[in-house]
């Protein structure tokens, strides 16, 4: 019986030292590395804008890849099923903007090779969110062409989600959960009142260091800075 407790004594303390002393550490380690972007080797596409002051803008880039040579495999969320190939989905939510009207996200776009598998750079998703609109807001798709029929714009088209309000709906008699915005390309209006998402494609291969995508962000006259819980 005193075996019996002193190894659960010893048990104990080890896992006292994990959840006090080790896993600390490691959360320490992880929040002090320097975000991606901050390296002049770390090479990257800009994507930045005004915003309103409360939101908090992030982008989420997805890589894809295979090859002859490809160990890896990727589950597919539609189906379940398993099939060769490499997946990496990145979070990019560090804002390099000296100020809280604006926001600059820095975007790795580079080919890489990962356990035999040629990874590309797939889509990237940009969004907005606040305590209102904890979902996410304004959000913008942007794709490479897939076919050859596919039109695509220049990197340096000026884009913006402007006037974005929640919408109040007579027969509920509530406002909507989230924020619709309305979409423009080089200052002309292409699809108002948008509460999911807005697509556009750009030629992912003209990519360089040097590649800044302008995309503002502007509040409407029903824009919210608190949660709807609390009005």
């Amino acid at each position: 019986m005193a075996k019996f407790f002193k190894i659960g004594t010893i048990l104990i303390a080890l896992w006292a030292v994990l959840f006090y002393v080790v896993y600390p550490a490691f959360e320490w380690s992880e929040s002090a590395k320097p975000p991606f972007g901050s390296s002049p080797e770390d090479s990257y596409i800009s994507i930045q804008g005004t915003k309103p002051k409360d939101a908090k803008v992030k982008a989420y880039s997805t890589f894809y890849g295979g090859g002859a040579e490809c160990k890896s495999f990727s589950w597919s969320a539609s189906d379940g099923k398993k099939r060769p190939g490499g997946k990496a989905r990145l979070r990019i939510n560090h804002n390099f903007a000296s100020d809280e009207n604006h926001y600059e996200l820095r975007i790795p776009y580079k080919n890489f090779i990962s356990s035999g598998c040629d990874i590309k750079l797939y889509d990237i998703v940009v969004d907005a969110e606040n305590e209102y609109d904890t979902v996410g807001f304004a959000e913008l798709r942007i794709y490479p062409p897939r076919m050859e029929s596919d039109k695509f714009i220049a990197a340096t088209s000026f884009l913006e989600a402007k006037n974005c309000r929640a919408k109040y709906y007579d027969e509920w008699q509530d406002w909507s959960d989230g924020f619709a915005c309305d979409y423009y390309i080089g200052g002309k209006v292409k699809k108002e009142g948008v509460f999911n998402a807005y697509d556009i494609r750009l030629d992912f291969s003209q990519f360089t260091d040097d590649t800044t995508i302008r995309y503002d962000i502007t509040a409407g006259d029903n824009y919210r800075t608190e949660s709807k819980s609390i009005q």
